[in-house]
C-alpha cells in the first residue's frame, strides 16, 4: 500500500508539471491571481467567455457526475451554454474565499513584467490565453467549458530521438510519465515526458517487423508490437526483454495492422472480418470472432467486458468477451463504411469514411433498434476518418483522417460542439498519423508526417 501510495503521489506531480506547461502553474501563477493590482495602467476589460453563441449551445448535465452537481433539480437533465457557464462560476466562487477566477488584474501585471523583460509590446489578444478552458479547467473541479480550448504548446516529446519513418503509434504510458513512438523504421522509443527535456530512456530495433501498431498493455507493464507480418513482438519494461509469438493461434495472416488491448483481452484485426482474441496476461490465443465485411476498427468498452468493432460494412457490432458471443449489430447512419470507432462512458463515436462522424448514445445501441438515430453527426472532415479518440474524462472527442493535410478536429462532448479556435489553419500539424492524451488528460501528443500521401 506505501509502495502504491508514493507512486501515486509521483504520477500526479508528473502529471500537474505537464499541466503546468500547458496550462499555467498552479503554484506561483495561481498565487498571482489572488494578489491584489497595484500598477495604475492595468487594462481594464470584459470576462473573455461571455459569448452570445453560447446561448445556443446545450449541456448535457448527465454526461459525468461532475456536471451533474450543477442540477437545480434531478429531473434537470439539459441547461443553456450560458446558463452553464454562470453556474460553473457560482459554484467555483462558492468554493473560494477569494473570487479570483475573474480577477485579471493580477495577471495584466506578471503578463507585463514578462514582456518588458522580452522586450514585447502589450498585446490585447494575448489576454486570451488566460480567459480560456484550459486555464478553467484546473481551476472548476476539471469541468471543461465549450467554445475555447487553450493550447500550449511545449518541446517536441521525441526531440532526443526522432523516428526515420513515419510514426505510426505514440501513446501515454497509464503512468503518465512515459510515452512510446514507434513506426516503419522498426524501432520503438520511450520518452521521459516532463514537457522540456523529454529524454529518450530507451530505443528496441526489431530487425525483422517495420511497427505498423504499438500499444501499452492496461497495466503498463509490457508494450505490445504488430506489423506487416505473420508474427507479433511484446517487450517487458521490468526486464528489457523482447519476445516474439511466432503465430496468432490458427490464423494464417501476413499482417497484423491494428489491435486494441483491455485488461483481460488484445484483439487483433485480422482478414474477412477475423478478430483474434489473446489473453493479455499470456498472450495465448482465446479464439475468434468474425463480422461480416473487413475489420477496420476495434475499442474496448469500460468495462472491458464489451467489444465494439466496425469496418466495410458500415456496421457497429458489439461482442461479450465472456461468452464471444455478438450482443447486437446496428447501421451507423449514412455509413457505407466506417475506419474508426470509440467509446467512453454513455458515448460512441463512429466515423466514415466519407469523413461523417456520428457519436451515439449507448444506450440507443440494442439488437432490436437496428438504425439508431446519432446524437450528434460533425461533418467537420470530409475524408475518411481513420483515428477517433476520447480523452480519460470523456469530455473531448478527438477525430482526425491522415489523407488530408491538417485534418484534426476537437469536440467538446457535453455539448457536443466543436471547439472554434484549435486547430487553425496555421496550426502545423501536416498529416496527422496517431494521437492520444496523457491520462490525466492534460497533455495530448500528436505524430505527423510531413509528406503528402497522395
Amino acid at each position: 500500500m506505501a509502495g502504491d501510495k508514493a507512486a501515486s503521489q509521483q504520477v500526479s506531480t508528473v502529471e500537474l508539471a505537464l499541466n503546468d506547461q500547458l496550462f499555467g502553474s498552479k503554484g506561483k501563477g495561481y498565487a498571482a491571481l489572488k494578489r491584489p493590482l497595484t500598477d495604475d495602467n492595468a487594462v481594464h476589460r470584459q470576462a473573455a467567455w461571455i459569448d452570445e453563441d453560447d446561448e445556443h449551445v446545450t449541456v448535457d448535465l448527465e454526461d459525468s457526475s461532475r456536471l451533474r452537481k450543477l442540477r437545480k433539480s434531478d429531473d434537470e437533465t439539459q441547461v443553456q451554454g450560458d446558463v452553464f457557464q454562470q453556474r460553473l462560476k457560482k459554484q467555483f466562487e462558492s468554493g473560494r474565499s477569494v473570487a479570483s477566477w475573474a480577477d485579471f488584474g493580477a495577471i495584466d501585471a506578471k503578463k507585463r513584467a514578462g514582456r518588458r523583460s522580452d522586450g514585447e509590446d502589450d498585446d490585447e489578444e494575448e489576454f486570451d490565453l488566460f480567459a480560456t478552458s484550459g486555464l478553467l479547467m484546473e481551476r472548476s473541479h476539471d469541468v471543461l467549458l465549450p467554445g475555447t480550448l487553450e493550447v500550449g504548446r511545449v518541446k517536441d516529446a521525441n526531440q532526443h530521438g526522432q523516428s526515420n519513418a513515419v510514426i505510426q503509434s505514440v501513446q501515454f504510458h497509464p503512468n503518465g510519465q512515459l510515452l512510446l513512438t514507434a513506426g516503419l523504421d522498426k524501432t520503438l522509443r520511450l520518452f521521459q515526458i516532463d514537457g522540456s527535456t523529454n529524454a529518450k530512456v530507451e530505443s528496441i530495433f526489431l530487425k525483422d517487423m517495420p511497427i505498423s501498431c504499438a500499444k501499452f498493455t492496461a497495466d503498463g507493464k509490457r508494450i505490445v508490437m504488430s506489423g506487416p507480418r505473420t508474427f507479433i513482438h511484446t517487450y517487458d519494461m521490468e526486464s528489457g526483454s523482447v519476445q516474439r509469438i511466432p503465430r496468432i493461434g490458427n490464423r494464417k495472416e501476413r499482417k497484423w495492422d491494428s489491435f486494441a488491448v483491455s485488461r483481460s483481452h488484445a484483439a487483433f484485426l485480422g482478414n474477412d472480418g477475423i478478430i483474434a482474441l489473446l489473453s493479455s496476461a499470456s498472450y495465448e490465443w482465446m479464439g475468434n470472432i468474425k463480422m461480416n465485411g473487413s475489420v477496420r476498427s476495434a475499442t474496448f468498452c469500460d468495462d472491458n467486458n464489451y467489444l465494439l468493432t466496425t469496418g466495410s460494412d458500415g456496421d457497429v457490432y458489439k461482442w461479450d468477451m465472456r461468452t464471444r458471443r455478438c450482443i447486437y449489430r446496428v447501421g451507423d447512419e449514412g455509413s457505407l463504411g466506417s475506419g474508426a470507432i470509440a467509446a467512453k462512458g454513455k458515448y460512441v463515436a463512429v466515423g466514415a469514411d466519407s469523413g461523417v462522424v456520428n457519436v451515439y448514445d449507448i444506450n440507443t445501441l440494442s439488437a432490436t433498434a437496428t438504425h439508431p438515430k446519432p446524437a450528434k453527426t460533425f461533418l467537420n472532415l470530409t475524408t475518411s476518418i481513420d483515428q477517433l479518440l476520447f480523452n480519460p474524462d470523456g469530455q473531448i472527442l478527438a477525430m482526425s483522417s491522415k489523407e488530408t493535410k491538417d485534418a484534426l478536429k476537437m469536440v467538446h462532448v457535453p455539448s457536443m460542439t466543436v471547439f472554434a479556435n484549435w486547430p487553425t489553419a496555421k496550426t502545423p500539424l501536416q498529416y496527422v498519423t496517431s494521437m492520444d492524451f496523457s491520462p490525466s488528460g492534460g497533455a495530448s501528443c500528436a505524430s505527423q508526417s510531413l509528406h503528402d500521401r497522395g
